[in-house]
Parts: C-alpha cells; structure tokens; sequence
C-alpha cells in the first residue's frame, strides 16, 4: 500500500488540540480528506468536519474498523482512546499516543521528533508499535534544554500551563467564568480542580501525593528523564495560570562546570526550533512554531547556576506540529 491511500484514523474530535491538529495536517498537506478518518465514543453525536474545504464524518468507535495499514492518533485520554489503542494494536496498525495513556510504560518509546526521531528508524520488528508523544510542557522544556543536555548536573522547573493544558473542558468553563465575573456575577468553581480558572493562578491543578507533588508534576519529570538522561537530576512544579493558551517555563539550571554566560547563550541559539527574545511572554509564542527563550541569566546561588525561561504555544507546536511530523515520518518509513 503506498503512502498516499493510507489513513490517519484520530481518536479525541473536539479535545483541546484537534483544531490545532487539523490546521497543522491542511497546512503541509500531510494527508488527504479521503485518508482522514474521525473516531468518536460509541454514543457519540459528533458533527461532521471539516478538512481541506471537505467535509470528513465523525463515526462511533463500536462500528470503526482497524487495520494494519492505518496510523493511529490518540488525542484525549478516557474509556474511548484506552479502547480504541487496544483494538488499533491488536489490528496491527500503529499507534501515536498523544494522551499519556501509555505514561511510564517502558515497552513504548517516547518520541519527540526533533530530539529523538531515529528511535523509529532503530526499532526491531518484535518491538511494540505503540510509540508516545511527549506532554507539552515536557516537549518544550525538553527542547530548551537539549543544547545543553551534556553539561545538565541538575534542572529546577517552575511550568505556568494554561488551562488549555487541562483540557476542552476547562477550557469552556474558563470562558464562561469570565463571562460571568464581566457581568458582575459570581463564577462556578470547576468541578475538575474545584477552584475557580478565570482570574486565578492555581499552586497545582491536582490532588497533592503523599509526596506534595501532584501527578503532572512527577510525570513531567519521568518524560524529561527518558528524553534528556537519568544523569540529570530535576524536580518540577505546574502552576495553572489563567490564560487559555501558551505556556510558560523558568528553568533554574546547575551545569558540571562553570561556563561563560555567552557560551550558554551560543549553545542555545543553535538549538533547533529555538528563538531568544530578551523577554519571551505565552502570548509571543501562541502561533509560532518555535520555542521563545529569553532573560537568560547567571543565578545568584553558584558560579555554574544559570537561569532562563522557556514559552511556546502548547497545542499548536508541542502538540499539534509534533504529532504531524511524527506521523510524516510514519507514512515515510513504515
């Protein structure tokens, strides 16, 4: 079957990255409105779509059928996308976790196509064909940190998600709190994280551990490990900050060894998809395809301390985008 008649099978119509996603496809022309098939739940009323000036039908999960051929996208988490990246590997098609459905699974490679992208030229024929996308919080930090990845002793993380981040969902109850605070009226609390999103800047999101991170916290971490190294020592904390889209990163960085500030300045304006700004904001970053970087400084703590900050637009390019080359590289070379 060649490249053309294949099919990208999406499973997650309507989360927070699939507009984002279809806009990435249409733009480099990734597949054809005949290779594009939408997956819903199986009780589902999803309207049609529309891609490429083409209207594309949305069907129920219990009546789609999956092959070997297709290439399987997971965008949204839940009962459905479990159930849809079941069948899809028992079909013998591939599948692109873009949920972490897969999280901590170490039979299933975490791929970010810029960093890593000859895993998939590298694996063996009995290896699982289930491979996962990093979160975006850990895709853009990963990217930011990568220049300097052998000279890292250890990372400090502080990431301002939007709450996009959290999903569709909080997106929309975002968006009517403010509405609401506009018209003099006192907003719901979200049921999801039981504070308020419009106006607020959430400490955590989540429910603490026993170990006072949340869940996100830790899973960043582990994503970054298998990205960067197990020789990197790094802790992380996720603020929620009340903005819909575009997040924002300040990395605390102990390098090995001392190293001139223009040094560290010249490693990361080599970077791929890396852009310095003197002072990055999310909004800069929202609709750009690169990583803004900026107030890159010595820290105050030790001569090998250097601290900066990382934006970027988290459902276009740490999700959208990446998603699109990973599955390019798919119908490419498998």
């Amino acid at each position: 079957m060649t490249e053309s008649t294949r099919e990208l099978v999406i499973v997650g119509v309507g989360s927070a990255p699939f507009d984002a996603l279809l806009e990435i496809l249409e733009e480099r022309e990734t597949v054809t409105p005949a290779q594009l098939k939408l997956i819903a739940g199986d009780e589902a009323d999803a309207d049609p779509q529309v891609f490429a000036n083409r209207s594309v039908s949305v069907q129920p999960l219990k009546d789609f059928v999956f092959s070997p051929e297709q290439i399987v996208l997971l965008l949204s988490a839940g009962e459905i996308a479990t159930a849809a990246l079941a069948k899809a590997e028992s079909a013998g098609a591939w599948v692109v976790d873009a949920a972490g459905i897969s999280r901590g699974d170490e039979s299933v490679d975490l791929v970010h196509p810029l960093l890593n992208a000859t895993t998939l030229t590298a694996r063996d024929e009995q290896d699982r064909k289930v491979i996962a996308v990093p979160g975006p919080g850990a895709a853009m930090i990963a990217e930011a940190l990568f220049p300097l990845k052998d000279q890292l002793q250890s990372v400090e993380i502080v990431l301002n998600q939007p709450v996009s981040a959290l999903g569709k969902s909080s997106v929309d109850a975002a968006a009517a709190q403010t509405a609401r605070l506009f018209n003099g009226q006192e907003p719901e609390v979200d049921e999801a994280t039981g504070q308020r999103l419009a106006f607020n800047h959430l400490s955590s999101a989540e429910a603490l551990l026993d170990s006072g991170h949340n869940f996100s916290e830790l899973a960043l971490v582990l994503e970054l490990r298998r990205l960067l190294g197990d020789q990197v020592a790094l802790d992380a904390t996720i603020n929620t900050a009340s903005v819909f889209h575009g997040q924002l990163a300040n990395l605390s960085v102990q390098l090995n060894a001392e190293q001139p500030l223009e040094t560290v300045r010249g490693l990361l304006t080599n970077g791929a998809r890396l852009e310095m700004r003197e002072r990055p904001s999310a909004q800069d970053a929202v609709g750009s395809d690169n990583t803004l970087l900026g107030r890159l400084r010595s820290g105050l703590i030790n001569p090998r301390q250097v601290v900066f900050c990382a934006a970027s637009d988290n459902l276009r390019k740490d999700v959208a985008i990446n998603c699109v080359l990973i599955v390019h590289l798919l119908l490419k070379t498998h």
